[in-house]
């Protein structure tokens, strides 16, 4: 049985060809678009077929996950190739047909980007919920190229793809500062920032708020991204829907959002949850300042941001040390309470125990494997 999808498009010309844009909901896009992955041809291994990646199934599910956020966006385009025979252009209407004439399964486009994103819906998120509890089908931006041989098809893809340049993380949270609603990512920027500034903090001047070298500041041993990544996972075990929940508040949704792992087993190992959810900030950050105080005074050498050669001044050594901090604020606060803010004095008798010296850490190879040794090398001296 023949199908057919029909929408409003725009013809576009360029050195290329033509080709045209429009809007499709995501259920119709996926019912006729699939990714042509580069694989051996079956016959012939010398020989190899189709331009797309592999699908990468943990992204995937990150866009599924991304897809049902209550502000989740696709602004560029889903880029497609279709045959002739499956589409006509009105162009007195401007309108696009594309036709399968053997039925709603038969995919008739191949996509040339955008296919982690569109693999991302699926039934569950194919609509999404507006404020007034209605739904709304989500719709895509399509760019769609008519009868692109291979040759045209690949070479679309490489310069879409070649041209990217990943975005660094440190400037995704740094721009948590112009959020409009609380979020873990926020609440740990903004913990980031003032350990930054502040002169008798453990890290001031030496975390890379952009993810680079500062102009002007030397020493730098912690990118933001290194700092925020650990302690969010002292808050929630799902920073998305914690920020969905402060979104939904700040813009008045009728059905309002659930925070989530607010029992206590979850607030064991989120012990900084309850303090993020109250809004109380000021928690987290003086725990984390008086930890740290305690290992800049009980290793002052290898802490040092001067200190080239140390591993525990960088990613490494602070991966291991936020581990560190977890058992012990177990062990200094075995109720759990929520407001518990350890001193300075506490963690220091805690590494009191402990006789490794600045040298251990300068002499230790700072490749990733080392930071398992330096948390296993101070956690065997705790009680």
């Amino acid at each position: 049985m023949k199908y057919s999808i029909v929408f409003d498009a725009i013809k576009i010309s360029q050195p290329v060809g033509d080709f045209y844009c429009g809007v499709m909901n995501a259920a119709d896009v996926s019912k006729i678009a699939e990714a042509d992955v580069r694989r051996i041809k079956e016959d012939d291994v010398g020989k190899y077929l189709g331009i797309q990646r592999e699908l990468k199934l943990d992204r995937v599910k990150q866009i599924s996950s991304y897809v049902k956020g209550i502000d989740a966006t696709f602004p560029s385009s889903i880029i497609l190739s279709v045959n002739e025979d499956n589409v006509s252009w009105n162009e007195e209407l401007k309108v696009i047909t594309l036709t399968s004439d053997e039925g709603e399964g038969k995919k008739i486009a191949s996509i040339l980007d955008g296919q982690h994103r569109l693999a991302g819906f699926n039934t569950s998120n194919f609509e999404f919920e507006n404020p007034d509890g209605s739904k709304s089908p989500f719709q895509l931006l399509v760019t769609i190229f008519v009868g692109a041989d291979i040759s045209t098809q690949a070479g679309i893809f490489a310069t879409v793809n070649l041209a990217q340049t990943k975005v660094n993380k440190s400037l995704v949270y740094d721009l948590q500062a112009l959020a409009e609603a609380r979020s873990p990512e926020r609440t740990c920027h903004d913990i980031a920032v003032i350990l930054n500034k502040e002169p008798k903090s453990p890290f001031y001047r030496s975390i890379k708020r952009l993810g680079v070298a500062t102009p002007g500041v030397k020493g730098e041993f912690l990118t933001q991204a290194a700092f925020v990544e650990n302690v969010v996972k002292l808050i929630s075990p799902s920073p998305k829907e914690d920020r969905d929940y402060f979104l939904s508040e700040s813009r008045f949704w009728n059905k309002k959002k659930e925070l989530s792992h607010l029992d206590k087993e979850s607030l064991k190992k989120y012990f900084f949850r309850k303090a993020f959810v109250e809004d109380r900030d000021e928690v987290i950050a003086s725990n984390l300042l008086n930890f740290f105080n305690a290992v800049n005074s009980k290793w002052p050498k290898a802490w040092s941001k001067s200190e080239k050669k140390s591993s525990l001044n960088k990613a490494i050594g602070f991966n291991a040390l936020v581990r560190i901090f977890k058992d012990l604020y177990r062990l200094e606060n075995p109720s759990f309470e929520w407001d518990a803010v350890i001193s300075v004095d506490s963690f220091s008798k805690a590494f009191s125990k402990c006789d490794l010296s600045d040298q251990f850490f300068i002499d230790l190879e700072p490749t990733s494997r080392s930071a398992k040794v330096i948390y296993d090398s101070i956690s065997e001296f705790l009680d």
